[in-house]
């Protein structure tokens, strides 16, 4: 027995430092196994070991089950609207700290994150003086009127371009700052970013290829009426050879695990190119079903990971794409919300955050009001629509949280992807 013991340890050991090149330990668990009848109750091998994932699971298990133990018997969960948007009033209002100079190369994000968390929480939220300072930092950045980088003297990058787009496509056009997108330029330089193999650099020369610039290069195009058939050839194929055995996508063709994010980018990228069943949907939808934790409740980004708050939206995203496409529902919205109401909110905390015992942030309040919507609505979209065109669908078994009708290709909410779209359908550059 213990021979047996100890060849699995070394196959588990050879297995995590060799073939996945980790450098934590194993943690061994020491077995009294004087008396051979104890061999019984010796527990299968991955049971047997501990490592730090696995400790930080039953750490944040641990805090979440507390919470809703404690949340039994009272009464709906509700968003604490009026405290998140005073977060994001402060942070348009204020400075940020000096540590925060890391943040240099994100402002279009911020940007981006801020005004669409305050549009999705009431429609009329993001004030005309705050559309008026995005639009003003937005073309401090890019004088022409694009592509952007992410900060004054950077280079244009895809994913800056992506969040500046879509934090102009929220301003409504405020003082006819539309009109200041230079579509020509921006389509040119998408064109220079394509790979021979249907990818998208994100930057030039320096740029890396993946999954997440085809959706910014598809986004982008698609809102900006400069989506052609030269920018798009082979981005079919490329998508499809993303997606892994998991049935989710990973970053690149045929070489990465499946991941939240890159699964979103490709899902979106495939309802833009109205191309989804292209690819293996059902695998997908039981990947998408598998990353919501049952004792959580909420979604994991990973095989094996934490449950993590964004992935509402980059998994439940990804699931109310499919649902918009005809596909059944393919998890459970009432347990997402829960989690999200209860566990992603802090009492005195104002924002959103990843998981108990973590700080709110721009990023996950965006992306956790988003898969709040998500939860409580329904999607639909005809079946010769582009995706600009779903329908969104209030769920009335819910208490609302009265949230702006979001569309879940373009993290958006509808009626700003409406108006923004129709007012570039003239022409490809004018």
């Amino acid at each position: 027995m213990q021979q047996r013991l100890g060849r699995s340890i070394a196959r588990a050991k050879f297995i995590n430092t060799t073939l996945l090149g980790r450098k934590r330990p194993v943690m061994e668990r020491v077995i009294d196994i004087t008396d051979s009848d104890l061999g019984e109750d010796i527990q299968p091998l991955m049971k047997e070991l501990e490592t730090d994932t696995t400790a930080a699971r039953h750490e944040t298990l641990q805090s979440i089950l507390d919470i809703f133990d404690a949340c039994e018997n009272e009464e709906e969960p509700t968003l604490t609207k009026d405290f998140h948007k005073m977060y994001l009033n402060f942070a348009i209002e204020t400075p940020l700290p000096p540590q925060m100079t890391a943040l240099d190369a994100s402002q279009p994000w911020m940007l981006y994150w801020i005004a669409n968390s305050l549009k999705v929480m009431g429609q009329d939220w993001l004030a005309d003086d705050v559309k008026r300072k995005i639009v003003d930092k937005l073309f401090a950045i890019s004088p022409s009127g694009g592509p952007f980088g992410g900060g004054v003297g950077q280079l244009s990058h895809l994913a800056s371009t992506y969040a500046g787009i879509n934090a102009l496509a929220l301003c409504d056009n405020i003082d006819s700052c539309w009109d200041r997108i230079d579509r020509k330029s921006i389509y040119k330089w998408l064109l220079s970013l394509k790979e021979p193999n249907g990818g998208f650099k994100t930057c030039l020369e320096v740029g890396e290829v993946d999954t997440r610039g085809v959706y910014c290069v598809l986004s982008i195009a698609s809102l900006l009426n400069i989506l052609t058939d030269e920018l798009s050839e082979g981005v079919l194929k490329y998508l499809q050879n993303c997606q892994n055995y998991e049935g989710g996508f990973g970053s690149c063709p045929q070489v990465d695990e499946a991941h939240g994010g890159y699964t979103f980018c490709a899902t979106a990228s495939l309802a833009i190119l109205r191309s989804a069943n292209q690819v293996d949907i059902e695998r997908l939808m039981e990947w998408c079903s598998v990353r919501q934790l049952q004792e959580e409740r909420g979604f994991c980004g990973r095989s094996n990971k934490l449950v993590d708050g964004c992935y509402s939206f980059w998994v439940g995203g990804s699931a109310a794409i499919l649902e918009s496409l005809g596909y059944s529902q393919c998890f459970s919205k009432h347990a997402l919300r829960e989690y999200i109401l209860y566990c992603c909110q802090a009492e005195g905390q104002p924002g959103l955050r990843d998981k108990p015992g973590k700080h709110s942030d721009f990023y996950h309040t965006n992306y956790c009001l988003l898969g709040l919507a998500i939860t409580e609505s329904s999607y639909t979209c005809a079946p010769n629509d582009p995706p600009h065109k779903i329908k969104c669908i209030p769920n009335s078994q819910v208490e609302s949280s009265e949230l702006t009708d979001i569309n879940p290709v373009y993290g958006l909410p509808i009626e700003s992807i409406e108006r923004f779209i129709d007012h570039f359908e003239s022409g490809p550059y004018s």
